[in-house]
């Protein structure tokens, strides 16, 4: 929502000078790291709303300026090792419930049976990560590295991408039905 507010200076010339005001009706936040790399036109990205703390990744065009959106909301791009330097850009926010697009059952299929047949070690070669993952550890909340990196990857695959999940039970279910149906000798 926009206004414009004309504002009159009296002294030796009288001049008008216009000030815009934008009344932003949303606030939200969202880290350098989630900014895609072309930001031309519409834009998928993970923001979360400054109020509600929610979480969500949404179908938006974003820019700088307030004058290129239709209706913008305020969005703090966060920066930096500590994510301590904010940048002021704004956001106008085109569909909220944004999901990954169709699961495609062939190349998840695919990554199953890569999965099963090469080594199932996920390295992220991260020195820091490694660090609080042992920090977990050493105070007792999991028993091994392994665990940690199980549990936190399992929390956040179904909290973040539910239906990625809900296809992969699905797949892997019918993968394990045609395993058996061979070895008992039937055809599937």
């Amino acid at each position: 929502m926009w206004y414009r507010v004309v504002v009159y200076t009296y002294g030796i010339q009288r001049s008008p000078a216009t000030i815009e005001v934008v009344a932003v009706t949303a606030e939200y936040v969202t880290s350098e790291e989630h900014l895609p790399d072309d930001l031309t036109g519409e834009v998928t990205i993970q923001v979360t709303d400054s109020k509600t703390k929610e979480i969500f990744t949404t179908r938006a065009r974003i820019d700088r300026s307030p004058d290129t959106l239709e209706s913008p909301d305020s969005l703090t791009i966060v920066r930096g090792p500590h994510e301590n330097v904010e940048e002021q850009w704004y956001i106008d926010i085109i569909e909220t419930d944004v999901t990954l697009a169709d699961i495609d059952a062939e190349v998840l299929r695919d990554c199953i049976q890569r999965s099963q047949d090469e080594s199932n070690v996920v390295n992220a070669r991260s020195d820091e990560l490694r660090a609080l993952l042992l920090y977990l550890v050493e105070t007792g909340r999991y028993q091994s590295v392994s665990e940690a990196v199980r549990s936190i990857l399992g929390e956040y695959l179904s909290d973040r991408y539910p239906e990625l999940v809900d296809s992969y039970v699905d797949v892997r279910t019918e993968l394990e039905r045609e395993e058996l149906a061979t070895r008992l000798g039937g055809e599937e």
